[in-house]
């Protein structure tokens, strides 16, 4: 599609931890999309490892879980490991490349834990934070909404890839989103 715009972003980080001012991230992907066409640019998808960053850390129990079923996804991650300056001026970057007519809406599952985080880092690094809150956008949230119900259903999407891989849990997550999308703009929504 010619001169196709991509205001939403999906993003999913790997982190040590559940603090976003203490614990580190590993891992940042992110996907640019357009809800309303449900497109994605697969062209240029964000997919970095980062380091440990100064004064952050592991949480014992992350560390854990890490060590046990999630062991192959953890390797994956050490062996991209690039300085974190590095990676998030490259986020910074890859985020405002492209010149939307609306602001960027910044997505993730749930946004109070990526969204800090990010911001977190982005405050560490002394970068200019693409994403404003006002944007921030809870795909739990907004498919609560979509339903007209506190809770939100599941949807049965298949999973390509790791779990915990980040790029794969994006990719996963707008595929759910533009499901639900489909079955609530259809009136296939059953509210009882």
């Amino acid at each position: 599609m010619e001169n196709e715009q991509y205001p939403d972003v999906m993003v999913d980080i790997e982190t040590t931890g559940t603090r976003p001012e203490h614990s580190g991230v590993i891992q940042i992907a992110a996907v640019r999309f357009n809800l309303d066409q449900k497109t994605v640019d697969a062209s240029d998808m964000f997919d970095r490892c980062l380091a440990m960053a100064p004064n952050r850390y592991w949480d014992e129990d992350t560390r854990q879980w890490w060590q046990g079923k999630n062991l192959k996804v953890y390797h994956q991650i050490c062996q991209r490991m690039e300085d974190p300056s590095v990676v998030m001026t490259a986020f910074k970057d890859w985020s405002m490349k492209l010149k939307t007519d609306e602001p960027l809406r910044f997505w993730a599952k749930p946004t109070s834990f990526d969204f800090s985080f990010m911001q977190s880092y982005f405050r560490q690094y002394n970068l200019h934070y693409p994403y404003h809150f006002r944007y921030a956008r809870d795909m739990n949230s907004y498919m609560a909404g979509l339903a007209g119900r506190p809770e939100h259903r599941e949807f049965d999407v298949d999973f390509a890839g790791d779990a915990h891989n980040a790029l794969h849990d994006v990719l996963h997550q707008i595929k759910i989103l533009f499901a639900a999308k489909d079955i609530f703009d259809n009136g296939q929504n059953n509210r009882d």
